[in-house]
């Protein structure tokens, strides 16, 4: 966990579900959604998971260049980014479980990039629900019992605007740690693009928290902890987190971490 994000108690919701009730029962959506992380363009990355699973307990990737394969077997090696957990319970979602009341596209003002670049190397759309639970020989230490990861093989922008803005929901966090080389259309980070837009549009409001890299200037050197998008507003620190990563954090309205 990150300290200076208000933790959470694990939900009922997750903690009694069992594998058949996973597949069986109910689909549900706004337990999943409401309080969780959402992160385009995520690949299979489990840094999320690792950082910031206890302040949240709920996980939304989304990425349109991952298979169902590829994203199967990252949930199954011990060597990927769900280290120390096991699946505990896999359900297929389909678009009239995570789109109840069917969902109107809202076009952007302006676009910032081309959606159909690289289609060619996008993959079959496919959703998926997992319940990750953690190996008996992984400390408390390691993060929660267990958490909830919904994967969709969908673009980022359409997908939180299916999901959450259709659904009058909203994450908790945004994690917006853009990839060099992940082959996204648009910067999801720039506070006139598509993304921002899109999110802007939610009926319910912004995410509380947003989560991305520090910025720095051309000399390499930390900048003035500004947010990517006006309203967040950052604390007196620079969060390091390992790995190469400087990571910032940043309040919604006048919160202060």
């Amino acid at each position: 966990m990150i300290e200076q994000i208000p933790c959470m108690t694990p939900p009922e919701w997750l903690m009694n579900l069992t594998a058949g009730a996973i597949v069986n029962n109910p689909f549900p959506l706004n337990e999943v959604l409401q309080d969780s992380l959402y992160y385009p363009g995520a690949g299979t990355d489990g840094k999320p998971v690792r950082w910031l699973a206890g302040n949240v307990y709920s996980f939304v990737y989304t990425d349109y260049m991952v298979s169902r394969p590829r994203f199967l077997h990252a949930l199954n090696n011990v060597h990927s980014g769900f280290r120390g957990y096991r699946v505990l319970g896999l359900r297929d979602m389909t678009m009239k479980e995570l789109i109840p009341n069917g969902w109107a596209p809202q076009p952007p003002n302006v676009f910032d990039g081309n959606p159909n670049e690289g289609r060619e190397h996008f993959a079959e759309p496919f959703g998926i629900w997992a319940i990750m639970e953690r190996l008996p020989d992984y400390p408390a230490e390691h993060g929660p019992e267990r958490f909830s990861l919904l994967y969709l093989c969908g673009e980022g922008v359409a997908s939180y605007q299916a999901l959450y803005n259709s659904n009058r929901l909203k994450p908790k966090i945004l994690f917006l740690i853009q990839h060099g080389f992940g082959g996204n259309w648009t910067n999801f980070e720039d506070p006139d693009g598509i993304f921002a837009q899109s999110v802007a549009a939610n009926p319910v409001g912004m995410p509380d928290w947003l989560v991305g890299r520090y910025r720095r200037n051309l000399e390499g050197l930390p900048r003035k902890n500004e947010s990517y998008w006006a309203g967040y507003y950052p604390g007196p620190f620079l969060h390091y987190l390992g790995g190469g990563h400087d990571i910032a954090v940043w309040a919604r309205g006048s919160q202060q971490l």
